[in-house]
């Protein structure tokens, strides 16, 4: 007798295995239906699985090229993960047992990555730029035992593995010299040992819907970060929401450079190249210089976009092989003008998309509106299949067209979210309060019902009954050839309004604050325009890479230039000009 869905008709088949999946996403109108999905989630059911029932359907099809040359099949990556899984059980890896990457960009990341999910156990992401506290943190908090550490970061990890409370075994990724380690009380195994002592015992998998896939870092911009234990499901929605915006098919090339601890590269491209049954070629990092050429080289036609990459881009040097490419799809995000600049100066399509290490990408557009550029320019998109999406004023109630809100977002399929935050009871459930997850984040419909981000709900300002966007301001800043990083932040003041300042990392020490605002008068509102100019060295920075405007706002302003006086003055030349 045939099971019956629980979701009622949204899936009510049998599949078999060896039949392509997902359907070709470049041969539909719009988005696919949720069934779509739901077979996926139903197909698959774990990142585990995936990897194995992938190297089914494509065999001996390479799917992981790496920058030194070498070359993985679907099935050679099922193989391998397989015999470190086996391993690790050897070892006494025990189910549910956390267990640390800390490593750069390889085959050996993502292969730790599935064999340690195929174990039975879960994978904490580390970011390799972490020393000292910070280092300490992500590997404590979640409790990890085990660690697949890069020689190259032995240092990082050996200024405090005496501190650590529960790590017991490290494994080498590229050394297999102990000696650095013969004081710690730590077993050392190596990759290689591990890869080739391993019998091929065939691997069982139980992954469930709602079992863990990763636990990574929040970025924390408003405080401390938390731990965020993503699902399978979510991991698989995700990809599949790549797919549909991207235009994913089997003879898709995606090229990864942004770093693997990182949610986008680890689930928007690596996962979603899987099971899209593409070609995922890998990179250690983002070289800008040498960006176009690695898009030429390796016949790209996908790539993802997180943060500043854009804007690094349009700072290089204009070159042939930038607009000398295939149909090149960027899934990634960016300002109405950045957008525009971008498709015009590299001839490329954008998807937009809005989402985070909780949620996925909840927010996109489907190819067919990508590829005829009907997605405008700057909107995230709309909501993906398999969830709602609504925008609240401060009383929860929703905002009409054009007005600004916090995003929230509910799944219509079960497991699509994060699951908590680890050990973090009261802020899960805060963060879920009315059965919506509250994003913090705010954001607008137009009238066609596409939804545009506007800024962090703390990071925007209110400057005489005006809402100033924070990321806009810092979008414009961006694009002056003098200014490295920027942060814009708001300045309350006594009668309560608030002022806008920019804390400005220049390129050199010869950009002054005149500088900054002659161009801000030329390329913003009038009342965008910062009255605060505060040079730094750097911005301080969350592990993950994203600024601490918390730390900005608590420090002391004394020092920055107040430049009203000077921008009243240029605004009124500016009119003046503008009469004549």
């Amino acid at each position: 007798m045939q099971e019956i869905s629980p979701y009622g008709n949204i899936f009510m088949q049998a599949f078999t295995y060896n039949i392509m999946f997902p359907p070709d996403p470049t041969e539909k109108e719009g988005f696919y239906d949720i069934s779509v999905y739901m077979e996926a989630l139903e197909r698959y059911g774990s990142i585990g699985n995936l990897v194995r029932q992938k190297a089914v359907e494509n065999g001996n099809k390479i799917w992981l090229e790496f920058q030194d040359g070498r070359k993985f099949s679907y099935s050679d990556v099922d193989k391998m993960s397989d015999k470190i899984a086996s391993s690790l059980i050897e070892h006494g890896i025990s189910k549910g047992e956390r267990i640390g990457i800390f490593a750069y960009n390889s085959p050996e990341w993502i292969l730790s990555y599935f064999s340690i999910l195929k174990s039975g156990a879960i994978p904490v992401t580390v970011n390799t730029a972490f020393i000292k506290d910070p280092l300490a943190y992500n590997l404590d908090v979640p409790g990890v035992s085990v660690l697949f550490l890069d020689w190259r970061l032995e240092e990082q990890f050996l200024q405090i593995a005496d501190n650590l409370k529960k790590i017991r075994t490290v494994v080498l990724i590229g050394s297999n010299n102990r000696e650095k380690f013969r004081n710690k009380n730590l077993a050392v195994l190596t990759y290689d040992e591990i890869i080739s002592n391993s019998g091929n015992r065939r691997i069982d998998l139980d992954g469930k819907w709602g079992d863990p896939s990763a636990m990574i870092l929040t970025s924390g911009t408003t405080g401390k970060s938390k731990v965020v234990v993503e699902t399978n499901a979510q991991f698989i929605a995700t990809a599949m929401d790549m797919i549909d915006a991207g235009g994913i098919t089997s003879q898709s090339r995606i090229y990864v450079y942004l770093p693997l601890f990182h949610i986008m590269a680890l689930d928007l491209a690596t996962i979603s190249s899987l099971l899209g049954n593409a070609t995922m070629v890998l990179v250690e990092k983002l070289n800008p210089v040498n960006f176009w050429e690695d898009i030429s080289r390796y016949g790209i036609t996908h790539f993802h976009a997180v943060g500043p990459i854009f804007e690094i881009l349009l700072k290089q040097k204009e070159s042939e092989k930038e607009k000398n490419h295939g149909k090149l799809v960027a899934i990634a995000y960016s300002s109405g003008e950045i957008w525009n600049m971008c498709r015009e100066r590299f001839h490329i399509f954008i998807t937009g998309g809005y989402g985070g290490t909780e949620s996925g990408i909840p927010v996109t557009s489907p190819y067919s509106d990508v590829i005829r550029e009907k997605n405008p320019p700057g909107s995230c998109g709309k909501p993906a299949p398999p969830f709602e999406v609504a925008i609240v004023d401060q009383n929860d109630r929703l905002v009409r067209a054009g007005e600004t809100g916090e995003i929230l977002i509910r799944p219509k399929l079960p497991w699509v979210t994060f699951k908590e935050y680890y050990g973090m009871e009261r802020e899960t459930l805060n963060a879920f309060r009315d059965l919506w997850f509250h994003t913090g984040d705010l954001g607008r419909y137009d009238e066609n019902g596409y939804i545009y981000f506007v800024d962090r709900a703390k990071d925007a300002i209110r400057r005489r009954g005006e809402n100033i966007s924070s990321f806009e301001v810092e979008q414009i800043l961006l694009k002056h050839n003098g200014i490295r990083d920027v942060a814009v932040i708001p300045v309350k003041m006594e009668s309560g309004d608030e002022e806008v300042m920019a804390a400005i990392v220049p390129l050199s020490g010869q950009l002054k604050a005149e500088d900054v605002i002659d161009y801000c008068v030329e390329n913003m509102p009038a009342y965008w325009i910062p009255n605060y100019i505060m040079f730094m060295d750097s911005l301080p920075k969350t592990p993950t890479g994203r600024t601490e405007k918390y730390r900005i706002r608590n420090m002391d302003i004394r020092g920055a230039a107040k430049m009203t006086e000077y921008i009243s003055k240029k605004i009124s030349e500016r009119k003046k000009g503008a009469g004549s």
